[in-house]
């Protein structure tokens, strides 16, 4: 039965080819759109959300309440090899990564004496070995050129500015955690352009242990990173993380609390989401409601015909939803994949926003991040679920005014029309 019903509403579809194919390329449209910008706006804000959470602030910090603000080299964490392995043992910790932070001054090869040579920079010092991991710090850096022992990693601006290069000397002067003039030698291992602007411009990134050496900081660190599989869920991993703390000096904040204006950019995601379902929403009811009131109009006498051979009032009411249902579906398929079909495409080749702006810059920075101008739309199947059920709403709200003019028909007056 149900199946006789589907080739009938297909039947009646076709009888009126124009307005049908008229209402499905504006469903199809709209689908398109959704599909495709959002399969967009997914793409950007995944690679904006590995780039807040990777080598800036990870998922979850731990790390003196003062901290944030002060940024005081005697304002650490204390008892970190105890700390570490605990918190290594939290199912959703992914990776633990200790810092350890401080201003200096830098100049090439020994000549901090000399003001006019020096340049100010920051130690960022860390686990060279979970910064080696995705989205840390050091990820494209070859395995020999990553610090330790002595070696460095200098951000690009700071090196031009030093005119210093690979396999030269850095020196470093400053003072450690009790406010002590401290300074050292190191040889640069390799010169970086990272994400993060402050590391390009400032940074020297140092393997943990010299840092700790350094600035007289043992079994201690500024900040603890947590990465975890699912940056959504940094929630969750915060309040695992303070319940394993308890109560004392050390505050546990989310990549959304440590950043809030980008995660408040990213949030908007929820807000596009909508907007584009209200553009589909509009589209499938405007063409559905058109096509289904004109095909009720031209088929008044053939509904008169079938209330007079003892069709029930229910039956047309469900034929002609169905109706609406099949060209609301048919509407979404061809939409579904033209969109699938151009986020593949883009996804392999990306979109360059700075082509289309007249921008020659490879990313803008943001908050202290560079995010880059190129975008890998991402497909996500919600999105073909969210337009299918959008219009299947919409198709029966649509229909239900001519569904419900044709089964009020009189079989009489409906005849003679």
């Amino acid at each position: 039965m149900r199946l006789i019903n589907l080739r009938i509403a297909w039947r009646n579809l076709g009888r009126s080819r124009r307005r049908s194919l008229l209402a499905v390329s504006a469903i199809a449209l709209a689908q398109l759109i959704v599909v495709f910008v959002n399969g967009m706006m997914a793409g950007s804000f995944d690679d904006m959300l590995r780039t807040i959470t990777g080598p800036l602030v990870g998922h979850v910090q731990i790390h003196h309440a003062d901290w944030p603000d002060e940024r005081a080299a005697d304002l650490y964490v204390d008892g970190l090899a105890k700390l570490r392995g605990k918190l290594a043992g939290l199912k959703e910790v992914a990776a633990v990564s200790p810092r350890v932070y401080t201003a200096v001054l830098s100049a090439r090869g020994a000549k901090t004496d000399q003001p006019a040579d020096a340049e100010p920079a920051m130690i960022v010092g860390v686990d060279v070995a979970a910064e080696s991991q995705d989205d840390g710090i050091l990820a494209d850096v070859a395995p020999q050129q990553r610090p330790g022992a002595g070696g460095v990693v200098v951000g690009k601006v700071l090196a031009r500015r030093l005119g210093i290069g690979p396999g030269e000397s850095i020196a470093l002067i400053g003072q450690d955690a009790d406010g002590f003039p401290v300074s050292d030698l190191f040889e640069v291992r390799a010169v970086i352009r990272s994400n993060v602007d402050v590391i390009s411009r400032l940074g020297i990134v140092m393997a943990l242990p010299d840092a700790q050496d350094l600035l007289v900081l043992p079994d201690k660190a500024h900040d603890i990173l947590l990465r975890s599989d699912d940056p959504r869920g940094a929630d969750d991993l915060a309040r695992s993380v303070s319940a394993l703390l308890g109560e004392g000096q050390a505050e546990v904040v989310t990549w959304r609390e440590a950043v809030p204006q980008l995660a408040g950019i990213i949030e908007m995601k929820g807000w596009m989401d909508v907007f584009f379902v209200g553009i589909l929403f509009v589209a499938a009811a405007a063409g559905i409601a058109n096509t289904m009131m004109m095909s009720t109009f031209d088929r008044l006498h053939e509904f008169g015909m079938l209330l007079a051979l003892g069709t029930r009032p229910r039956r047309l009411v469900w034929m002609i939803v169905l109706e609406a249902v099949v060209l609301g579906l048919l509407g979404v398929a061809i939409g579904s994949a033209l969109g699938a079909a151009a986020v593949g495409i883009t996804g392999y080749t990306g979109i360059n926003y700075a082509a289309l702006t007249s921008s020659d810059a490879p990313d803008a920075a943001i908050a202290g991040l560079n995010i880059s101008f190129i975008i890998y739309p991402k497909f996500e199947f919600r999105n073909v679920m969210i337009g299918a059920i959008a219009v299947v709403v919409t198709a029966v709200l649509a229909s239900l005014w001519p569904a419900a003019l044709a089964a009020r028909l009189q079989p009489v007056e409906a005849m003679r029309s």
